[in-house]
């Protein structure tokens, strides 16, 4: 059984022949420094959020996360993390095995007071 070590992912590469996933693995966007790839991909992608809140865009709309969040975005839908208040942690996993990017652009993500309508939970 393979073991994804933190700082690794499960991609292409390092998958096993009889694995299903695309890619599988751990995000994060601290507020010191953080940064993110506007990108979308060929096949659905689902996020666990574990830690932290911030603002995310999914195919043009924004939307807050916090911990305990499932993002699930569409095939081709462009998503990213534009806003963090508290560092962002979280899982992904790319449900086929066409992984990867489309494209994507790699861009500072600025960390922000925690605005006043975020709902608290």
């Amino acid at each position: 059984m393979p073991v994804i070590e933190p700082g690794s992912w499960l991609h292409a590469e390092t998958r096993p022949d009889w694995s299903g996933i695309g890619s599988i693995g751990r995000f994060a966007v601290p507020t010191e420094g953080g940064r993110f790839e506007r990108h979308r991909h060929r096949v659905e992608e689902v996020w666990m959020v574990w830690e932290g809140k911030g603002k995310i865009v999914v195919d043009g709309g924004e939307r807050y996360v916090q911990a305990g969040d499932i993002v699930l975005t569409r095939a081709g839908d462009v998503h990213d993390i534009v806003e963090v208040y508290e560092t962002l942690r979280g899982f992904f996993i790319e449900t086929g095995l066409e992984a990867g990017h489309v494209d994507g652009e790699a861009h500072d993500v600025p960390a922000l007071p925690l605005p006043a309508d975020f709902p608290l939970r």
